[in-house]
């Protein structure tokens, strides 16, 4: 068979350039200097008779399809690596990647990630968190969590969790407040975020009260807003599953517990393959296991309990 595919090494400098989004970091990656991951990207292109990037080249943005040509790859390049590690008989761990959205991610997910690692030790576990607004779907990914707002019909999916939303603050912002009644909370400065529009006034609404008038400082991300909220700078309508450990260590208290509402539901999804990889399946499970209300940040797996 006379295949006809283009040099590895552009292959894996280009591969490289998308997943970490950075000619800089490819190069450290490679170990190669960022003249020479230039001059591979150049390679490939002539190879292809076609343009990778945008012509921008400051910029380095990709073109749709070359995106999605190089999660193809990404996919073949781990495939060589694991069957050449068989091969040399290597024991490294497989990486597998996840994203997350940001508060997710860094409250909930990566704390709880040393579980999966201590029973899985030979898979690799990346988490990478997103903002609101990025096309997360760009991004290289074994699995992913998303919002039931945002869920391709495309993907094989699990849900993990439905959110409530409840109103917290510090113990010490609450110390000093004489919370006796939900009506209380309007003498505090209210926090927001506008990327969870909408939150304040529908907690507002299930305590009978009205946001008219109120004075609220809005912040363009919900985790600068939930640094003020830990600082004591104010109150804010907070998931309540996915600070559960912020709430159990006593670093969030919840004044109110019967006054909550319905959050997004999450969901773990994954690429659409003829066949689950095993790595991945692993991690689904275990993550619906994580996701039980009674499974917090402390416990530790059933197999490591005498």
């Amino acid at each position: 068979m006379n295949r006809k595919v283009p040099p590895l090494k552009t292959i894996t400098a280009f591969e490289s350039v998308i997943r970490l989004g950075s000619v800089t970091k490819a190069a450290n990656e490679l170990f190669v200097t960022h003249g020479a991951i230039s001059k591979q990207i150049a390679a490939l292109e002539d190879w292809l008779g076609r343009p990778l990037f945008e012509p921008n080249r400051k910029q380095m943005r990709p073109l749709p399809d070359a995106v999605t040509w190089a999660q193809t790859l990404a996919q073949l390049l781990d495939t060589l690596d694991s069957s050449a590690a068989q091969m040399r008989g290597d024991q490294r761990a497989r990486p597998l990647q996840v994203i997350a959205p940001s508060t997710l991610a860094t409250r909930w997910l990566i704390p709880r990630s040393w579980h999966f690692s201590e029973q899985h030790k030979t898979i690799a576990l990346q988490v990478r968190h997103t903002d609101t607004g990025e096309n997360w779907q760009e991004i290289p990914f074994d699995v992913a969590i998303r919002t039931d707002r945002d869920l391709p019909a495309a993907m094989p999916s699990r849900k993990i969790f439905e959110e409530q939303l409840t109103m917290a603050l510090s113990p010490r912002l609450a110390a000093q407040a004489n919370l006796w009644r939900p009506a209380d909370i309007l003498k505090l400065r209210l926090l927001a975020s506008q990327t969870r529009g909408g939150e304040l006034d529908r907690w507002l609404a299930a305590a009978g009260l009205s946001g008219a008038g109120i004075t609220i400082t809005d912040f363009p991300h919900f985790y600068l807003a939930l640094e003020a909220a830990l600082a004591g700078g104010g109150a804010l309508v907070c998931p309540r599953h996915t600070l559960a450990d912020q709430f159990a260590r006593g670093d969030l208290i919840e004044p109110w517990p019967q006054i909550r509402v319905a959050g997004p539901t999450f969901h773990v999804l994954w690429r659409d393959r003829a066949e689950t990889p095993p790595e991945v399946q692993l991690f689904v499970d275990w993550l619906e296991k994580q996701s039980s209300p009674h499974f917090g940040l402390t416990n530790v797996p059933e197999e490591q309990v005498s």
